[in-house]
């Protein structure tokens, strides 16, 4: 899920988002792949996976071996990220979940930013961020999900007073 990019600059007054987003973001990296690919990760085509111990290598191995494109994805992301391209004005939209304090939580963050949404992502400290691989072969896919840091939202994020005046600023709140 690929919609045209927004320009890159987001407002900086919160009171012009309409539509908040909470849920699990992940960096999707993306990339046309051989079958040895495939089959070295026990990857199936028109497959969707969790990530096993031995798929954790698998995120940072693709980025290095391949060409590929880095997307924010996740469920929630990517229907907030349509949203925003349909609302066009950029900040329309923003997004809360939980990333790590890594590479990928900057890429991604610069992924979502880049489509017009506001990421207000809870950074966690230990935990990496979450991916998922996209493994394009033939005009099919494979993915394989690895939650990570996603999985680790804390209230307290919440309650802070920038997420706080994005949710009053909203007209709809989606999770």
């Amino acid at each position: 899920l690929s919609p045209p990019r927004a320009p890159k600059s987001i407002p900086h007054s919160m009171a012009d988002t309409k539509l908040i987003g909470f849920g699990n973001p992940l960096l999707d990296i993306s990339a046309v792949v051989e079958q040895d690919v495939l089959d070295k990760w026990g990857a199936k085509l028109n497959d969707a996976i969790l990530a096993e111990d031995k798929h954790k290598p698998m995120y940072a191995e693709l980025a290095e071996s391949h060409p590929v494109e880095y997307i924010a994805g996740g469920a929630t992301q990517n229907s907030i990220r349509v949203a925003q391209w349909v609302m066009g004005k950029p900040g329309s939209t923003a997004f809360v979940g939980c990333v790590g304090k890594d590479q990928f939580g900057d890429k991604l963050e610069q992924a979502a930013r880049g489509d017009g949404v506001n990421a207000a992502y809870m950074k966690h400290p230990e935990t990496p961020t979450g991916t998922c691989a996209v493994l394009v072969k033939g005009g099919e896919r494979s993915l394989v999900a690895n939650l990570s840091a996603a999985n680790c939202y804390e209230i307290s994020h919440y309650e802070t007073a920038e997420i706080q005046e994005l949710v009053t600023a909203a007209n709809i709140v989606y999770c």
